[in-house]
């Protein structure tokens, strides 16, 4: 089920996006509203999932991992719940999704440059249940994660 936000909940992910550092009492100045109001629709939002967090976004590359590969597993029948844990071990993944199509699993995987990559490529072709991968380096990341403009989007959809 989709949460539904209304004109407010987007304006204040729009501020909250544009000023993360802002605080709640700055939110409801800035869009002329109560702070009760602003914390009660903030709260609400995290209870639903729309704000999953409010931890710093934090640059692997800033902290010594400018590389970043897309690595396809595949994986033998039965060991998804083992293998994601196992994965979980790695710190150099970064993220593992499940996916449809010819593999079964995608990780975001850093290092420090190739021959670290190949080493942790090695770690996870050791997990129990890998059978093999498909690595695929970033060359250059053309568009960071967003959302902003899905919240516009919504904003201008709702707008009167």
């Amino acid at each position: 089920m989709t949460p539904s936000l209304d004109g407010l909940d987007l304006s204040i992910l729009q501020v909250s996006l544009d000023r993360p550092r802002a605080g709640v009492r700055e939110y409801a100045r800035l869009l002329g509203v109560a702070r009760g109001t602003v914390q009660s629709r903030l709260d609400r939002m995290a209870r639903l999932g729309v704000i999953t967090g409010h931890e710093p976004g934090v640059a692997a590359a800033a902290l010594g991992f400018p590389a970043l590969s897309y690595v396809r597993l595949n994986l033998a029948q039965g060991v998804l719940d083992h293998v994601t844990e196992r994965l979980a071990e790695i710190p150099e993944v970064i993220q593992v999704d499940s996916i449809a199509g010819d593999a079964d699993l995608m990780c975001h995987v850093v290092s420090t440059g190739p021959e670290n990559t190949e080493e942790v490529l090695q770690q996870i072709l050791a997990v129990p249940g890998v059978l093999r991968t498909r690595t695929e380096p970033v060359l250059r990341r053309r568009i960071a994660h967003r959302v902003r403009p899905l919240i516009d989007r919504m904003a201008r959809d709702t707008a009167p």
